[in-house]
């Protein structure tokens, strides 16, 4: 099975630090830049668009916004009431905090939907690059090598 891509807004070290963090403790998701050309030929497949998200790809599945919390908590096996409590607080923080910290609001996207099969082709070609036995690590940020990403 191939690993879930945690996709983050990778402009910011603290969330460099923060998705490095997240993910090194699940050996079966690993994170990617938003700002990728990748990922962003895989959300304009997904959405006509390429929409500022925090989401979570995950197998025939994209998570996103508040879903992205739920599936990465469920994933730690964090309790069923702090699960409902985080994922209720994100619609209503994120747009402010966007606005904040990253400098713009995220998409008003929340929910799962399933992956288009355009998106699935881009899907296809990011997780195969992890099958090489030697992987690019980013020193700065702990991320695989995307050779698109800087």
């Amino acid at each position: 099975m191939a690993d879930s891509l945690l996709v983050y807004d990778g402009s910011n070290p603290a969330f460099r630090a923060a998705a490095t963090t997240v993910t090194c403790r699940l050996s079966n998701i690993r994170p990617v830049r938003w700002e990728s050309e990748s990922v962003q030929r895989i959300l304009e497949a997904q959405f006509d668009a390429c929409p500022f998200i925090f989401a979570l790809i995950e197998d025939e599945t994209i998570y996103v916004g508040a879903a992205t919390i739920r599936r990465v908590l469920e994933e730690y096996d964090v309790s069923t009431p702090l699960i409902e409590t985080l994922e209720g607080i994100y619609p209503v923080a994120a747009g402010p905090f966007g606005r904040l910290v990253h400098g713009r609001e995220p998409a008003n996207i929340n929910g799962c939907f399933p992956l288009k099969s355009e998106a699935k082709n881009h899907l296809t070609s990011l997780q195969q690059r992890q099958k090489i036995p030697v992987r690019e690590v980013d020193a700065e940020s702990g991320d695989i090598g995307d050779d698109n990403s800087n």
